[in-house]
C-alpha cells in the first residue's frame, strides 16, 4: 500500500510538472520559465549550460526539442532513472532548423574553405549531419570521454558555464573529420579543390557535383 501511494504521488507530481511546463512554455514569450524548468533538474545542468554559452540561447528548449515529452521526463526525474549523460535518441528534423534558417543562407567559412550550402541541402544532407554541435557542444561525448570511460564519477549538478566554455572547440566550427565522413571519395568527392580555394592549378582535378 505504501508503495502504491508513493507511485501515485510521483505520477501526480509528474503530471503537474508537465502541465505547468507546457502552460508556461507556450504562454511566456520570454521562454525564461521554460528554460528555468529544465535547468532546475540537476541532470540537465550540462545541457543547460552548453545551451547558455551558444548563440542559440536566444531560443527556448521547445523551439528545437518539439518532440519532448515532459510528463515522461518528469516521471523519470522523480524515479531517478535519467541516464548520465542525457542524450537525445532522435535527431532534430530539418524543418525545425529551417523554421529559423533558410536553405539558401549565406555562410562565411574560415580560411580558404568553399562551402556551397544550398548544394548540400539539394543532396538531402541533414542539418545535424554537419551541425550536431551547434548548441550542446557534444557535451555527452565530453562526459563519456572524461568521466565514464575513465570510471570517474560525474556529478551533473555541479557542472558550470566555465566547463561548458572549456569544451568549445575552435569556436564551435565544423572540423575537417566531420566533412571527411562523406567526402571520402565514395559518398562524395575527396578532391581538395572541391572544398579549398588555395590549391595549385596543377593539382586541381575536375569535380562533378
Amino acid at each position: 500500500m505504501r508503495f502504491i501511494k508513493l507511485m501515485v504521488a510521483m505520477f501526480a507530481v509528474a503530471v503537474t510538472a508537465a502541465f505547468l511546463f507546457n502552460f508556461q512554455a507556450f504562454t511566456d514569450k520570454s521562454f525564461k520559465k521554460e528554460v528555468g524548468f529544465c535547468a532546475n533538474c540537476h541532470e540537465m545542468k550540462p545541457n543547460y549550460y552548453t545551451w547558455l554559452v551558444t548563440s542559440h540561447n536566444q531560443f527556448g528548449c521547445l523551439q528545437c526539442h518539439q518532440d519532448i515529452t515532459i510528463g515522461t521526463f518528469a516521471y523519470k526525474h522523480w524515479r531517478n532513472v535519467i541516464p548520465t549523460p542525457v542524450e537525445k535518441s532522435d535527431i532534430i528534423p530539418d524543418e525545425v532548423c529551417t523554421s529559423c534558417h533558410t536553405n539558401t543562407r549565406n555562410v562565411s567559412p574560415p580560411g580558404d574553405i568553399i562551402f556551397p550550402h544550398e548544394l548540400h541541402v539539394i543532396k538531402q544532407i541533414d542539418c545535424v549531419d554537419c551541425h550536431s554541435n551547434v548548441t550542446h557542444l557534444h557535451v555527452s561525448d565530453y562526459i563519456k570521454t572524461e568521466y565514464v570511460d575513465k570510471n570517474k564519477k560525474f556529478n551533473p549538478a555541479v557542472f558550470t558555464d566555465t566547463q561548458a566554455r572549456s569544451i568549445i572547440k575552435k569556436d564551435n566550427q565544423i572540423l575537417m573529420p566531420v566533412c571527411m565522413r562523406c567526402h571520402n571519395g565514395d559518398m562524395a568527392t575527396d578532391a581538395c579543390n572541391a572544398c579549398h580555394k588555395n590549391i595549385k592549378a596543377e593539382d586541381k582535378i575536375v569535380v562533378n557535383e
